[in-house]
């Protein structure tokens, strides 16, 4: 057997031991179920559609306020983002138009979100660590205010098994010395 024969013979056995127990392996374990799935933005494909929105401020307490509006969520810039429209009327007030840009960004292993509104001149940059299929959404930022103060805002956002989701918001402050979260908002958006 010449060299070349011999060197191509010892390549197609080495490749034989480390590639098929792999795949052999890998095959198993999706069968199995175990195959944890590389995070997407589809994973946050749930939004899509046309919502209808009920937002809770200040749950529970004296200065509690209903708003009722709507979502509107779409692809977005080449199908990289999930784009959200949250559109409340309020009496006496402007309108609230929120714009958010959902994605999973690959550097950092996290879900992001970017909250732009016409109410409130701030843009607020959200992540959340993928988590595992039915699981909630653990949202987290902190940024600026007006003074110097900073804020805080964790937000956790559940599926139902109806199909709509809710969100909830806490938020703090640097003013509290105590670092207490505040129950800030309960939303439920049902699709329409």
């Amino acid at each position: 057997m010449s060299l070349r024969k011999t060197w191509s013979a010892i390549c197609s056995a080495i490749a034989l031991c480390i590639v098929f127990p792999a795949t052999a392996a890998a095959e198993t374990s999706a069968a199995k179920g175990d195959v944890e799935e590389t995070p997407t933005v589809d994973d946050l494909g749930f939004l899509l559609g046309d919502w209808s929105v009920e937002r809770i401020y200040q749950p529970g307490t004296e200065n509690e306020r209903i708003a009722a509006g709507d979502l509107g969520c779409k692809k977005a810039l080449s199908q990289q983002f999930v784009r959200c429209a949250f559109y409340f009327e309020r009496p006496e007030q402007p309108p609230i138009h929120d714009v958010v840009f959902f994605n999973y960004n690959e550097i950092y292993g996290v879900y992001e979100s970017l909250w732009l509104s016409a109410t409130w001149p701030i843009k607020v940059l959200m992540r959340a660590e993928p988590a595992a299929p039915g699981a909630s959404l653990r949202w987290e930022a902190d940024f600026l205010i007006e003074d110097g103060v900073r804020e805080w805002v964790r937000s956790e956002w559940r599926l139902g098994e109806d199909g709509a989701f809710t969100r909830r918001v806490e938020i703090r402050t640097s003013n509290d010395p105590a670092g207490d979260w505040l129950h800030w908002m309960d939303e439920r958006a049902v699709r329409k």
